[in-house]
Formats: structure tokens, C-alpha cells, sequence
């Protein structure tokens, strides 16, 4: 017979249907010589508010290009990265003002995701979340959200990455003693029965919410039945995310050492390494396969003393071309950068038959913001041109790594590295948002 692929289609009546993977139409391979690979997965990092252009990208371009100073510290994975600059979302004003984080993985503008419009046709989920669609059933937590606010924030001041199908915001976790419990620690008994209790409620007041819209349904126009037939989408929505969480109480969580876990911080930089510590063990447990984090909200309060920075993210951004503000914005760059190495070198450190646990994990990492035009740093306003990107890992699921690469013009769709990054996850999606297709040099 001959070999059918996931490309394959069947046609008929003049359409063309997609067929899905069918391991009957498979090549058929004697049990023993069958492929084993390890899960694919992805972790999106978020760094607010720009960088400091003249020391974040690198003077050279290719494969032969040296590390800029705020990378340096990247050069034991150097071959498993590529910097990737003039990106952009080009659709988008200039001038992103503080909804930056919004918009990273989404390539909508807050405006447009309306929320309780549900047949909106600019409402987008995120990048993320369509990749969670597809492999999030496999693990106990279809992803996780995390970051140092918790809660979701509020439009144009997300505290999130990641938004639902419907454009809703998905509530971000920064506590990490309260994360470690819940993906690690065994639930007691008295636990599970809660659990169960508290599911048996939750799918009572679903039934109710059904069965009572039934009765509503005949009262409404036609363009208010649609919108709560979306309604009802989401709530069926629920009624599954129920049933998955139900079975998941009877498996037990991974269990690991946790000695080497350091719940107590004094800084920013102390919270995000065991933030990056969980997230590893997290993947490496496979209890989730998809993370994004956020490094810092937009107009973060912080203040990074740590690394001699006396005033916040937020306001040392606005520098307006002044030199010694512009040192303080590359150490504060180069922390985030060093803090990412670490982890980069602990996926890499881990053996998966045959490859690394990097080869199989992308790690996307960058700004939604750059500091704008008029001088070699920006102008210290907040622009949607030429982002700092950063896309680390997989080569075992195709992507090409170790390379500078710059797209001219800063008019290069963000959402096209998004188009490779799902394609390489293993979803068959040509387009996301603005972006037409896959990003060039990278596969």
C-alpha cells in the first residue's frame, strides 16, 4: 500500500478534507524497530519593555556572528540558539503603549479582543494555547501560566501570556511554594474527596446554567442566540476540563527531590530561578509541556537592586538616550539573559533517547516592545518594531539553530515565527493572525 502522511487528504465532490494521523495507514514497522521520541514541548518567556539595542543584537549576521554583550553568557548553547531580529507586528501601531504582553503571542490589540462579543472575528487566542489545544490532553496540566503578578491583570496591562480560544485571559500563578504543591505534592485522601465534592458542584451549577438557557434561548433574537450559543461553547468547555481534572485525581503525581528547591528569595532574580526550576522539572516529570512566563509585568514596580539598579524597569526604559541609564537597562537585560542560560543548560544536561531534552523543547524568549526610533537605542518609547527575539532548542523538530538572523525593513510578522514554532509542535496551521507562513531561515 502506499504510505499515507498527515499531508494527505481525502477529495470528493470537488472538497478537499484533511485526514488526521491514522496508524493504520502508517508504514508498518516490526514492534522492535518502531521510533521512540520523546514528547515535543515549548516554553515562552516574556522580558518587559524592551532591551538596550547596541548591546542586545549582534554586529554580524549568519552563522559566524559573535554573541552581543548582553548574550554572552549564551555562548555554551550558542549553537542551539539563533537571534532573530526585525520582527514586528506590523499591523499594529507604532506605539504599543503598555499592552505589549497582550499582544506577544496573540498578534491582536486589546481593542480587538473583545470579550463579550464571542463571535468576534478579532478574537484570538494565543500561540500558546493553540499548541495546548492539541497536546494539552496528554499531561495533568494541558499548560501552565506563570509570572510575577498573579491573576490575569486587566487589558492593556496583562499579567498573562495566554488567552483561551474565546480571547479570555488564562490567570497566571507567582507563588512558587503554592505551583510546586500543586504539581508535586500527593493529595491526602481528605484531598481527593474534596476535589470530588468541589467537581460535583462545579457540574451541578454547569447543568443548572444549561438547562436554563434552554428556557432563554426562545426569548432571544437571532444575534443574541449566537452570542450565547458561544456562551454555551465555553461552558461545555468547563464541563471538560472537569471530566479530564476528575481523572487525573486518580493518577498520582511524579515524585521528585526537592532539596535542592529554594522557596525563600530576597530579589527578583531568586524568584525567577526557582520559577525556572519548576518549570524544568515540570517538563522533565512531563506534567505539562507547554509554559509561558512572565519576567516582569509591563510598568513593573521592581526595583533590581541585585544587580545595582535603583529604580524600576518601567522607568529606566523611558531613558530618553541618557547613557547611564541606558547601562542600567543592560544589566537588568543581561540578568534576564544569564538567568535564561542556566535553563537552557539544564534542558540541555538532560538525555532523551538519543538527543537532548533541548533538542525536543523550543524556548522562545523576547519582548512584545522595542525602545522606538531616533537614536541607536530607541527613543525610549514603546514600539511594536524590530522586537528582541530570541528561539532556542528543538532540533529534533526541525528548526535550523545557531545563526543571527535579521529580516529588513523591520516589517517581518512576529506571527510568522509563531506559524514555525506551531508547525514544528506538530500542528499543521499555515497562518496565524498576520502571519502567512513560515519564517524564513529557520527550517
Amino acid at each position: 500500500m502506499k504510505n499515507f502522511t498527515r499531508r494527505n487528504i481525502l477529495r470528493g465532490a470537488g472538497a478537499c478534507i484533511a485526514l488526521p494521523a491514522l496508524e493504520s495507514l502508517a508504514p508498518r514497522l516490526p514492534a522492535a524497530e518502531k521510533p521512540k521520541k520523546s514528547p515535543a514541548r515549548m516554553v515562552c518567556i516574556y522580558a518587559p519593555h524592551g532591551v538596550r539595542n547596541s548591546d542586545w543584537y549582534p554586529k554580524e549576521t549568519g552563522s559566524d556572528y559573535i554573541l552581543s554583550p548582553t548574550l554572552q553568557s549564551l555562548e555554551p548553547v550558542r549553537k542551539e540558539l539563533s537571534v532573530l531580529t526585525g520582527l514586528c507586528h506590523p499591523r499594529m501601531s507604532a506605539n504599543v503603549g503598555h499592552a505589549a504582553a497582550g499582544r506577544w503571542l496573540t498578534g491582536v490589540q486589546d481593542n480587538d479582543r473583545i470579550l463579550v462579543d464571542f463571535a468576534s472575528p478579532n478574537v484570538s487566542h494565543s500561540m500558546d494555547q493553540v499548541v495546548a489545544a492539541q497536546l494539552g490532553r496528554q499531561t495533568r496540566w494541558p499548560s501552565l501560566q506563570l509570572s510575577t503578578e498573579a491573576g490575569a491583570g486587566v487589558p492593556g496591562r496583562s499579567n498573562t501570556l495566554s488567552f483561551n480560544s474565546r480571547g479570555l485571559p488564562l490567570a497566571a500563578m507567582n507563588n512558587p511554594r503554592a505551583l510546586f504543591h500543586r504539581l508535586f505534592v500527593p493529595d491526602t485522601p481528605e484531598d481527593l474527596a474534596s476535589e470530588n465534592a468541589r467537581y460535583q458542584r462545579q457540574r451541578s451549577l454547569l447543568d443548572n446554567v444549561i438547562r436554563e438557557s434552554k428556557a432563554l434561548n426562545r426569548k432571544l433574537s437571532h444575534e443574541d442566540r449566537a452570542r450565547l450559543d458561544q456562551y454555551l461553547d465555553s461552558v461545555r468547555d468547563v464541563e471538560l476540563q472537569i471530566d479530564r481534572n476528575q481523572k487525573w485525581l486518580d493518577q498520582p503525581k511524579p515524585k521528585i527531590d526537592a532539596s535542592q528547591l529554594q522557596f525563600e528569595f530576597k530579589n527578583r532574580s531568586e524568584f525567577l530561578k526557582v520559577m525556572y526550576d519548576l518549570m524544568l522539572l515540570s517538563l522533565r516529570t512531563d506534567t505539562t509541556r507547554i509554559i509561558t512566563l512572565m519576567s516582569g509585568v509591563e510598568v513593573d514596580s521592581y526595583k533590581w537592586i541585585e544587580v545595582g539598579v535603583n529604580d524600576t524597569m518601567h522607568g529606566i526604559q523611558h531613558h530618553g538616550g541618557n547613557k547611564g541609564t541606558l547601562e542600567n537597562v543592560a544589566k537588568v537585560d543581561k540578568r534576564g539573559v544569564d538567568l535564561l542560560a542556566d535553563f537552557l543548560k539544564g534542558l540541555q544536561a538532560i538525555n532523551e533517547e538519543g538527543c537532548t531534552m533541548l533538542d525536543r523543547t523550543l524556548v522562545l524568549y523576547g519582548s512584545g516592545m522595542n525602545n522606538g526610533t531616533g537614536l541607536e537605542d530607541g527613543g525610549g518609547n514603546h514600539s511594536t518594531r524590530k522586537l528582541p527575539t530570541l528561539l532556542a532548542g528543538g532540533r529534533s523538530l526541525g528548526i535550523k539553530q545557531g545563526q543571527h538572523l535579521v529580516y529588513e525593513n523591520d516589517a517581518t510578522p512576529l506571527c510568522n515565527l509563531h506559524v514555525t514554532i506551531l508547525q514544528a509542535m506538530g500542528v499543521e496551521q499555515e497562518r496565524f493572525v498576520d502571519g502567512s507562513g513560515r519564517l524564513n531561515g529557520l527550517t
